[in-house]
């Protein structure tokens, strides 16, 4: 299946199983943006990648050129100054350097270009798996943060209706097991708020160590794209990949042997001491010959990395069908969850509300006021999570289609 077709995938997926959504403007994202950008200048991977730039303009200049090596350059004399002594003197200078033939160029002016598009698709991919990070922790300090505040507000209700069975103890209303009862909800919560704070310190400390950000942007849902990026970073990564495979490969087809040698002499000679001196000019070329010893080991390991590359592509593709899929199931089901964690909160709130007129009519115990509470108060931190919960989906259905903000 080919990337058009995993557009086309997509964009079914998300006008069958998401809310239409409008297509996000840049001031959306604003927030995260900032975010991802402070990530990325902290990201190690990010500064081997940026320097790798360097690498692969460098590779791009030594492709342009026909020299394959360095050049030489030779010098040698002959004389039988110590031998008969007629006056023969020889002197000769010479420059040579391997060359690439015109094949052996061009496929390596491929491979130089394919590097460079493989990296700059790296560089992308990159970004957004870093995005994805943000996103995910950046979620996970709100979710932090809607259980400390909703701990919180639990125990100052509780300490709260703890003040007031203690009046109505003095007061002889109550019983003094019931303000020890009242104490006793105060201090657990005090001890669940404590541990709540830890939580969300830990969490933000997480997003700091990744963004350098001392606080994160307001988490608002991201407006769902409405449609995959194209072309999709770690799909384009991985067709890249396969490209740079088979771009080696043509070198190495083109490259049969080591590469022709092309020498330029010029020499100076006089046979006895009356004679004149004569000058000659010489071009010489070295031709190696390839044979199968060398060039099947190269060839071997071409085709291995073309069929790993491809194979890595086609498991690229897959993979982002069935992100996508399970992203749009988390967010059905999220926002399910939310429905329902609603309409429960407003049915335990009704509840409590009934059982506390009630115990202040002296028609019920505070034992099933407390367990009310208990109960609103877990329905209050569902209906929180849950908004949490639909905002991560949000996010992670952005990143399954490729939106780096």
């Amino acid at each position: 299946m080919g990337a058009h077709h995993l557009l086309h995938s997509i964009c079914i997926a998300v006008s069958l199983g998401i809310a239409p959504q409008l297509a996000m403007s840049q001031s959306d994202l604003s927030g995260l943006k900032a975010a991802v950008d402070a990530a990325w200048q902290r990201s190690p991977r990010a500064r081997t990648l940026e320097a790798r730039l360097n690498e692969a303009q460098a590779s791009r200049e030594a492709a342009q050129s026909w020299i394959a090596g360095s050049p030489s350059i030779g010098i040698g004399q002959r004389s039988d100054r110590w031998t008969d002594g007629n006056g023969v003197r020889e002197t000769e200078v010479s420059v040579s350097a391997p060359v690439w033939l015109p094949g052996q160029k061009s496929a390596r002016q491929n491979l130089a270009q394919a590097g460079s598009e493989d990296l700059d698709a790296q560089l992308a991919n990159a970004r957004l798996a870093l995005a994805g990070e943000v996103r995910e922790r950046l979620w996970a300090v709100a979710a932090a943060r809607e259980s400390l505040a909703e701990a919180q507000d639990h125990l100052h209700h509780l300490e709260g209706l703890a003040e007031e069975v203690q009046l109505r103890v003095k007061a002889g209303d109550l019983a003094r097991t019931d303000g020890m009862l009242a104490q006793q909800e105060v201090l657990a919560a005090r001890a669940a708020a404590s541990a709540a704070r830890v939580r969300e310190q830990e969490a933000l400390m997480r997003y700091r160590n990744l963004t350098g950000q001392q606080d994160i942007p307001v988490p608002q849902p991201e407006p769902i794209a409405v449609a995959m990026r194209e072309p999709h970073p770690r799909l384009l990564s991985a067709q890249t990949a396969v490209q740079q495979a088979q771009a080696s490969f043509n070198v190495v087809n083109a490259t049969r042997s080591d590469p022709p040698t092309i020498g330029l002499s010029m020499r100076q000679e006089r046979d006895t001491y009356e004679a004149d001196s004569s000058r000659s000019i010489a071009v010489a070329v070295q031709i190696p010959l390839g044979t199968r010893s060398r060039n099947r080991p190269l060839e071997t390991a071409a085709l291995t990395q073309i069929a790993t590359a491809n194979a890595e592509a086609a498991q690229t593709e897959s993979a982002l069908h069935a992100e996508l899929d399970l992203a749009r199931q988390q967010l059905a089901a999220a926002q399910d969850a939310l429905d329902a964690a609603k309409a429960r909160a407003e049915l335990t709130r009704e509840h409590t509300r009934l059982i506390d007129k009630a115990f202040r009519l002296g028609e019920r115990g505070l034992a099933d006021l407390l367990r009310s509470e208990a109960l609103s108060h877990e329905a209050e931190v569902a209906v929180r999570q849950q908004q949490v919960a639909v905002g991560l989906a949000h996010a992670r259905i952005n990143q399954a289609l490729g939106i780096i903000p």
